[in-house]
């Protein structure tokens, strides 16, 4: 593999030149696969590729599920191990429906938190470089990798979306700041003012080096310059929340596309996603076409991707295509992670004990 290149180049089939426009999240993109693959602690590597391969399989990204085949011989076969595979059908396939029992169960078979974390951050990047990697397919003219799926259970009908600010409770054993390794230290003072008393950084911080690549990634697709406008971003993130049910993401996307739109329709085109969910009438083809691709790639990442419309009613080009790819890739990958290792709450309630 060149230096140019990665893993999602090869996976996918499409020449690096198509993703190096933006080189950050080139590079992160990368950057991650090898923290998360190489990660110290209680995680073996051949339980990391193991449990990668198995989450690929499951999310239909076959050439994805042969690159992690290929790193490592199959773990053994042991009940630890059968734990975090069926945790990892949950991540795939219902992260909506998780709660803390199934933290509980990870407890029960003998993982700890910072093994808990990693195998989530890996996993929840699987449906991340899925994504990515059909995005890019469609963007190269290849054809989609196809096949059947076990189905994707949503569980947002019935949810209270809101567009107020939320707090948000681990359901896993999170880091004490007062004893946090300076490593520890230095990766949350980079990665958000409040971090260091955010329960979300406080439990992804027992990865230290994956916390790392995960928030300049985030950076680098968020806000990056030029490209796909910022509200197009935050409303197809918005849009990918409210399929997935993540409650939290589609309040803090909510505001944040309100905040940058108070000079039109302010908040009514957020409100009605929240409301009525990704098909609602948002006011614009551009919108419309924006998050009917976010709901089609979140959805069914391994069928065909049309661009048709993205491109004659939204106007976009290609790099800016490629913006809003990596935009619903890394709330596959941010969704997963809120709804499976905690819960939203209002401020007003008391964290749960």
């Amino acid at each position: 593999m060149s230096a140019t290149s990665d893993v999602i180049d090869a996976v996918a089939g499409t020449p690096a030149a198509l993703r190096t426009y933006r080189d950050k999240a080139h590079a992160h993109t990368q950057g991650a696969h090898a923290a998360l693959l190489t990660g110290t602690g209680g995680l073996p590597r051949a339980e990391r590729a193991g449990l990668a391969a198995y989450a690929a399989e499951l999310d239909g990204a076959r050439a994805l599920a042969a690159h992690y085949r290929d790193l490592s011989p199959a773990p053994a076969p042991s009940a630890r191990f059968a734990a975090l595979r069926r945790h990892a059908g949950l991540l795939v396939l219902a992260p909506s429906t998780a709660g803390p029992k199934d933290i509980a169960a990870l407890t029960e078979a003998g993982w700890e938190a910072p093994e808990v974390v990693a195998a989530s951050q890996l996993v929840a990047f699987v449906t991340y470089q899925a994504r990515l990697a059909a995005g890019l397919r469609a963007l190269g003219g290849l054809p989609a990798e196809g096949g059947e799926l076990p189905a994707y259970d949503v569980a947002s009908e019935g949810r209270p979306f809101t567009i107020d600010a939320l707090e948000w409770d681990a359901w896993v054993e999170t880091v004490d700041v007062d004893r946090a390794t300076p490593e520890q230290l230095a990766v949350l003072e980079e990665s958000l003012p409040t971090a260091k008393t955010s329960p979300y950084y406080l439990a992804l911080v027992h990865d230290v080096t994956s916390l790392r690549e995960r928030s300049r990634l985030y950076n680098a697709i968020m806000y990056a310059p030029r490209g796909l406008d910022r509200r197009d971003r935050e409303i197809a993130a918005l849009a990918v929340s409210r399929v997935n049910g993540c409650v939290y993401c589609a309040s803090v996307h909510a505001r944040r596309f309100t905040q940058l739109n108070k000079a039109d329709e302010g908040a009514a085109p957020a409100r009605a996603i929240l409301d009525e969910g990704p098909d609602a009438d948002t006011g614009t083809a551009r919108r419309r076409a924006v998050a009917d691709f976010a709901v089609r790639l979140t959805r069914e990442p391994n069928q065909p991707l049309d661009l048709t419309a993205l491109r004659r009613d939204a106007g976009l080009d290609d790099t800016e295509i490629l913006d809003l790819v990596h935009v619903v890739a890394v709330f596959a990958w941010a969704n997963r992670l809120m709804l499976t290792l905690g819960e939203p709450r209002t401020i007003s309630e008391e964290p749960h004990a």
